[in-house]
């Protein structure tokens, strides 16, 4: 019996002799006041009687005189927890036995002892389960080696948390299903959804491009706590954290409990979003829908971590002349980026992830800089000489060259 379910016992007890402790009664009043109670029909707590004998009565009387309103309520039993039908040498021979395999079925342990006759016979298999919750407690140890303990940072853009959920698949025009990969930003203070799209691939240029939208629309995080995974390691990343003055942090492997935030938005997105069970047309069908959930409920709903405010509202309020903005030197477009060194040959090419680019005919035989994106390098590839910009490089047409006019060198 819990604690709460004692003092609703004694308030009863205390009701029942209430009369005889408001007044002084002669030892003939109380005994025959005492019957009167005794007559009387009752609702007793936990219990289907309806009547209390006398002698009970004058036992809750006296507890109550000696020990006041603790004497009311009902004694808690000496073996409270134990099982009685365990004793102490069974009970060692089980714990034992599930210290030497811990991996082994419950109930082929208990037939394994009773073959070895270490048990006298086969015991219930909750009874053995609640004894070894008892006495082998679990205590799962983190994948960090280290204590957990909830956290808040206290400013929006303190730290973002990102990380890549397991989407539905869509079957499009070619009638071949494909799976989808939900990338996600979230902000850690406000729990706002700075950045999300569908997939259909968790590759590294993907979560560059929702990267950069959140940047560009609410500025530059502090630190950034990212999945481990080998998209979220890539180098071009450190060197646009580095750029933007952002620590990036990875989080310990296996241990999905670190990035709490953003792994509970990913539930709410299977159990409010995707459990409608829509049939989506495409991808852009899936982002135009989702979009339109993250913007319409989850942004502007209230949270129950927030007090009942909604992610928006709270970020707008607590970021208030906070918001960092890129560094004026640095484009957007070029955020994710490297610059590296190529050698033009001599029919003024130079190659990237093995494809041919071609440039001016004067750097023939020059080193130059050049400037792409090492996961999309047909987006963006600038080419620079002693640091000044020449052009922007496309890759090689062999047909059309194959037409061309050669000018004089």
């Amino acid at each position: 019996m819990n604690e709460n379910k004692k003092e609703q016992t004694a308030l009863f007890r205390f009701s029942v002799i209430g009369s005889l402790i408001s007044g002084e009664l002669c030892h003939g009043d109380l005994k025959k006041r005492i019957r009167e109670l005794s007559a009387r029909r009752y609702i007793i707590p936990s219990s289907r009687k309806t009547r209390i004998a006398p002698g009970t009565i004058e036992d809750w009387l006296y507890a109550y005189r000696q020990k006041g309103f603790e004497g009311l309520k009902p004694k808690s039993r000496s073996d409270t927890g134990k099982l009685r039908q365990i004793d102490e040498q069974t009970g060692r021979a089980i714990v034992d036995y599930r210290l030497e395999h811990p991996r082994r079925p419950l109930r082929l342990i208990i037939r394994d002892l009773v073959e070895q006759k270490k048990i006298s016979a086969a015991l219930p298999l909750s009874t053995v389960y609640r004894y070894l919750c008892v006495h082998v407690p679990r205590h799962a140890r983190p994948a960090t080696g280290k204590e957990q303990k909830r956290f808040c940072h206290r400013f929006p853009n303190d730290c973002w948390q990102g990380d890549v959920m397991h989407g539905p698949y869509i079957r499009e025009f070619d009638g071949k299903a494909r799976k989808t990969y939900l990338i996600a930003f979230i902000d850690d203070n406000s729990r706002l959804i700075i950045g999300a799209c569908f997939y259909f691939s968790e590759a590294v240029v993907n979560v560059k491009e929702v990267l950069r939208g959140a940047v560009l629309t609410y500025g530059i995080p502090s630190k950034l706590f990212l999945d481990n995974g080998k998209n979220f390691c890539s180098q071009d990343l450190e060197i646009a954290c580095a750029a933007m003055k952002c620590a990036l942090i990875h989080s310990t492997a296996y241990y999905p409990e670190g990035k709490g935030k953003i792994e509970r938005f990913f539930r709410t997105v299977r159990d409010s979003f995707l459990s409608e069970g829509c049939a989506f047309r495409s991808l852009s069908d899936l982002n135009e829908r989702f979009s339109c959930w993250l913007q319409q409920d989850y942004n502007r709903k209230p949270h129950g971590a927030l007090d009942g405010a909604t992610p928006l509202d709270t970020f707008l309020e607590k970021a208030q002349n906070r918001i960092r903005r890129l560094d004026a030197h640095i484009d957007a477009a070029e955020l994710f980026c490297r610059k590296e060194t190529r050698l033009v040959a001599h029919d003024a090419t130079f190659r990237i992830n093995n494809i041919l680019y071609e440039t001016e005919e004067h750097l023939i035989g020059k080193k130059i800089s050049v400037l792409y994106d090492k996961d999309d390098p047909l987006k963006i590839v600038k080419v620079y000489d002693s640091g000044i910009f020449v052009h922007s490089a496309k890759p090689i047409d062999f047909l059309s060259n194959a037409n061309v006019k050669r000018n004089e060198l």
